[in-house]
């Protein structure tokens, strides 16, 4: 049964109208799928709840967080969650997934991976589990303190069985194929070009309505994500809270004997059996909710005269550390937009970075590699180490310069990348090191680059010209 929620729904897309949602990033809401089957008078946990249901209180902050960061949401269910076998640990497991990344590699090379290719079509086929994989990550979910990337390849839709993550909030980037996600608040449709926040704990299904999917995932430990302030921005601009959307209650009561929990913890798999199914929440309210974000919303704000800005301005959401300004995780996107910046070299300029860089691309080609770098693959600079546009992006940009078109506003479109970036130095798995899908040529691209000094010194010989070739800028 599917039912909308007493705050106000947003519009629903086109392909989404069998889908209501709740407007809003941080707010308070209530939903029920049945009216009625909420408690009356402000009561969380009445002596007995409407319609006989269970109340169940699901916790994203410890108790005594501050009032303005706490999380929590009392779900009315027809059965609770804790009435399961006990967990053991799954068979099969899936090793390439990681939480501690004391055994993970440390390098500073630049790294980069072609698309990951679609599971082939077979039997039984790979699922959203199954087809999840750590790429890189720092710190450990035991600690309460880092991240891990992940990437996933899927070709099957789960059945009889449900994710719950433990460890930290999932952000998924889906980059082919729609998500359709079941929740314990109800259902979300992602289609590539979207985003969806499934925050710690909350049990979930993936389905493939339009078949093999894949994308990436950030997972975060011991925070959640929020919007960046916008300082001298002021109030409006980036990601607007309006736009992300949350699902409206929805419930399955049928018998569901020998379902499947499947919780990841310490990036270990445990599996559990039940009979029923974990989406039997009737009604729901609070805060700590997943939601979802169309990522063509985002307001970009830009150079409106000269040189590039920093990619923090295009941050769409932030896990932010007690160290002011200084992020666990941000997402940034790179988003259509026009570039009107005078005599300035337009795409992202070279440079090095206390952070690191995790990029993926979900359709287009980036404005700073224009070979190589394809929609589905990903890269990775760490702290430190130098990276920038490859050789053709800088020189097809500066033979622009002095040209009637230099300072000629163009619009960037028919592109979509974004950021993984992380102040904590990231440990890489050695499954994707040793990935068939590594370009191990990636350096490459910047090997081309030439000197392009022009200067003219007397040496007691006469004058000469230095930096006129390759040869001369290499000495």
């Amino acid at each position: 049964m599917s039912g909308t929620g007493t705050g106000s729904p947003a519009g629903p897309h086109p392909e989404e109208e069998e889908y209501a949602y709740l407007s809003g990033l941080g707010n308070s809401f209530s939903s029920e799928a049945i009216p009625g089957s909420l408690p009356a008078n402000g009561q969380n946990s009445p002596l007995l709840c409407p319609l006989g249901l269970y109340a169940e209180q699901l916790s994203g902050t410890s108790f005594t967080t501050p009032r303005h960061r706490n999380q929590r949401t009392w779900m009315y269910r027809i059965k609770p969650s804790v009435t399961h076998d006990p967990f053991h640990p799954r068979d099969p497991p899936n090793p390439r997934l990681l939480a501690d990344f004391h055994s993970a590699v440390a390098t500073p090379t630049q790294l980069r991976w072609s698309p990951p290719d679609l599971p082939p079509h077979a039997t039984p086929g790979i699922d959203f589990v199954d087809g999840l994989y750590t790429v890189c990550g720092a710190g450990s979910s035991f600690l309460r303190h880092g991240f891990a990337v992940h990437m996933y390849a899927a070709n099957k839709s789960m059945d009889g069985c449900a994710f719950c993550n433990a460890d930290g909030d999932f952000l998924i980037v889906p980059q082919q194929g729609k998500l359709l996600i079941t929740t314990e608040c109800g259902k979300m449709l992602v289609p590539p070009g979207e985003i969806v926040v499934i925050p710690q704990g909350f049990r979930f299904a993936v389905d493939l309505p339009d078949g093999p999917s894949r994308g990436y995932v950030s997972e975060i430990f011991g925070a959640h994500f929020q919007l960046p302030d916008l300082g001298p921005i002021g109030a409006n601009g980036l990601a607007s809270a309006r736009d992300f959307l949350s699902p409206t209650a929805w419930f399955e009561q049928a018998h569901r004997p020998g379902y499947i929990i499947v919780q990841k913890y310490g990036g270990e798999l445990f599996t559990a059996t039940q009979d029923f199914s974990p989406f039997n929440v009737v009604a729901w309210h609070g805060n700590y909710v997943p939601y979802k974000y169309d990522l063509s919303k985002f307001c970009p704000f830009n150079t409106v005269l000269f040189d590039h800005a920093d990619p923090s301005v295009n941050t769409v959401l932030t896990a932010p550390t007690d160290k002011p300004g200084v992020a666990l995780l941000d997402f940034v996107i790179f988003p259509p937009r026009w570039l009107v910046a005078e005599n300035t070299f337009r795409p992202p300029y070279y440079h090095r970075n206390c952070m690191s860089e995790f990029m993926g691309l979900i359709y287009g080609v980036y404005e700073a590699k224009a070979d190589g770098f394809l929609p589905g693959g990903a890269s990775l600079h760490s702290c430190m180490t130098p990276h920038g546009p490859d050789t053709k992006t800088y020189e097809v940009t500066i033979s622009k310069l002095g040209g009637p078109d230099a300072n000629t506003p163009t619009r960037l479109s028919g592109t979509l990348a974004f950021m993984f970036e992380s102040a904590l130095i990231p440990r890489v798995c050695r499954w994707a090191l040793e990935s068939p899908s590594r370009d191990l040529d990636y350096y490459q691209c910047w090997i081309g680059l030439k000197s392009h000094f022009s200067h003219v010194k007397d040496d007691g010989d006469g004058p000469a010209t230095t930096g006129d070739n390759d040869k001369d800028g290499e000495k």
